[in-house]
This record gives structure tokens, sequence and C-alpha cells, in this order.
């Protein structure tokens, strides 16, 4: 799904993002990508949405060189990404039937299909009967969850969370990694960018650390049970 070939990306004269960085990451493999501030996690998630471009090696996503890949053609490629970001980024004057819709609207969805989507992916979120609401109105972990939602709606091959639970308290983070857990068990490759070392541990899931740009540890947990997450990986109600 994603593979990073030698990827260097240098800020300024001394500011290293990326020092030759190769990694590969599966379909359907949920990755934790951890390191102190300033370690790197930000110029990979960067890279992968093309908002910059590295100074060596060869990024590949879904099969797709992003080297060589034409400016016209980025709009398309984020909108094969849902993206969750720890400060929601929702639309403060619209509702969260809305917020989730402009999803669909932006890569031309019909109104039928939005119609159809919409109340799903709600429902999967667990926020049905808050369709009405404003931002404004949510509790944190029910914004952040329209955003998980507003990201998933297109059912892409690719998710990133950047610190998606940054900002919740930890009964709230709980319920959005279980939700980001039930996205993955649709088939759903998920990068999570985080400094919550708990909730790494909980996950078990593979660990990808940086640190000065650098890959320090590439820790793969191929093999688990259920007892091993316990609450972590229980589906979120509703």
């Amino acid at each position: 799904m994603v593979i990073f070939d030698g990827v260097r990306k240098v800020y300024g004269q001394d500011s290293i993002g990326l020092d030759r960085l190769s990694l590969s990451i599966e379909h359907g493999e949920f990755v934790f990508l951890v390191g102190p501030s300033g370690s790197g996690k930000s110029t990979f998630i960067r890279l992968l949405i093309k908002e910059i471009e590295a100074d060596e090696g060869t990024i590949t996503v879904g099969g797709r060189n992003l080297n060589s890949m034409r400016r016209g053609r980025v709009p398309y490629l984020r909108r094969s990404i849902g993206c969750v970001f720890q400060d929601y980024k929702l639309l403060p004057g619209r509702t969260v039937h809305d917020n989730v819709a402009y999803a669909l609207q932006v890569t031309g969805e019909t109104p039928r299909g939005i119609r159809r989507k919409v109340p799903e992916i709600l429902s999967l979120v667990g926020l049905s009967e808050m369709a009405q609401r404003l931002p404004d109105e949510l509790s944190g972990g029910e914004q952040q969850r329209v955003s998980v939602a507003r990201a998933f709606v297109n059912h892409p091959r690719l998710l990133i969370a950047d610190e998606p639970t940054g900002n919740l308290d930890p009964d709230t983070s709980i319920g959005i990694m279980q939700l980001l857990y039930r996205i993955n068990r649709t088939g759903t490759t998920v990068i999570m960018a985080t400094h919550d070392r708990e909730m790494v541990d909980k996950m078990q899931m593979r660990v990808v650390a940086l640190d000065h740009g650098r890959l320090v540890r590439d820790q793969r947990r191929a093999s688990y049970s259920r007892a091993d997450v316990g609450a972590a990986r229980t589906p979120p109600a509703g």
C-alpha cells in the first residue's frame, strides 16, 4: 500500500525531516507511527499526501509513484486517502450530516448516494441521533467521531490519523481507537501518528518509530489474541 524507498527530506540547510527512510506498509495493516517531536512523523504524513516533495528517494502509494505524479492528479490522490486530525477540522457552520456529506460532494457523489451513505456512516460511528447538530454542540469525542466519519465515508483504501486522540481524555480516546480498529477490519490500511504509548501497548499492532528522520524501530506483531488487547479491541456500541 505504501512504499518509502530511500526517502530524504531536508528543510533549509540543517533541519532533516527524513533521512533516507525505507519501509513498506501492506494493504490492510494498522501501523502506529511514533517518535518524539521533530522525529519526522509530520514529514512522513505530508509526503504521503504530496503536500511536500521528497528531495531524494521514491514514494509509492497504492501503486502510484508520487515522484512522477502530475500536479493536476494530486487532488485525486488526496480524495483516495482519508485524513483525521487532532483538531477535527470540521466546518463550524454546518451540521454533522452536512460535514460528512461535504466529503462526498467534492468527489462528485450523487444526491441519492449522499442520502444513502451519510446515515450509514453516522450509524457506524454512533452519531445517528446527532445528525442535525452543529460542531459546537458536540463534545470533543463526538467531534472526532464526525471527523472519522468524514474521512471514511468514501471508504478509502488508506486512512491517516495524525494524533487523533491528542485532545481527548483516556476513556474517549479508547472509543476513537475502537472505531479506527473497526475501520481497519473492513480492509482499510490505517497509519496513526501518536505520542500515546499506553494506547500503542494496548492495541498490539505494528509500531514504526522515527528519531531525527531515521527509522529506529519497526516492530511487527503478526500474531495476537483478543486477550492480548482486551477492551481496546472491543467494537464501540452503535
